[in-house]
């Protein structure tokens, strides 16, 4: 009975994890164990590594360019904060999703953005907020310009004839690298 229980606990903990759109691990568990990467159109490789002085309290990562040319090693690093998910390098901007939690219990706020930096030299660009839980998350580069492809899904509830109606609604948008909204659709 104990390890139904057990199992029952593990089960809607992982289902409100993914209704939340969070993994099992959180992204900065995974980014600190350093297997979160990507390697951009021109070789170089992103990954997020521990920043200097982060500790289980105060996280703090580093995203780090290395490219493909002897020297130097490293081409750059940014500081990073927050819970950190998915690199998308471009030929122009790297962006890097990133979920900000603050307050606790049931003040817990978390705001997912995405932040874009310059592939050439680690240059903090602009924030991108959607509204909704990201869903997919895809850059292209096309004619020598970034664009990011973002797919949100949103949950609204009202009242018909006295019963709670719920509805989801995907949104795609796409945006520039440099965060203009290009273009919205509703799936």
């Amino acid at each position: 009975m104990q390890s139904f229980r057990l199992l029952a606990f593990g089960i809607s903990f992982l289902m409100a994890a993914s209704a939340q759109g969070q993994g099992i691990l959180s992204a900065h568990s995974v980014a600190a164990a350093g297997s979160e990467s990507a390697i951009g159109p021109d070789g170089t490789y992103y990954t997020l590594v521990p920043g200097a002085g982060s500790t289980p309290l105060t996280r703090t990562s580093e995203l780090m360019a290395i490219g493909i040319a002897a020297t130097p090693s490293v081409k750059w690093t940014a500081s990073v904060t927050g819970e950190l998910g998915s690199i998308l390098p471009g030929t122009n901007t790297v962006f890097i999703v990133q979920t900000v939690v603050s307050g606790s219990g049931r003040t817990t706020t978390a705001t997912t953005s995405i932040l874009s930096y310059a592939a050439a030299t680690g240059a903090h660009g602009t924030s991108i907020t959607p509204a909704g839980v990201i869903s997919d998350i895809q850059v292209r580069t096309i004619g020598g310009s970034d664009y990011l492809y973002v797919t949100t899904t949103s949950i609204s509830s009202g009242t018909s004839g006295g019963t709670t109606v719920s509805s989801i609604t995907r949104t795609l948008t796409i945006y520039s690298q440099t965060g203009t909204v290009i273009k919205t659709v509703t799936l």
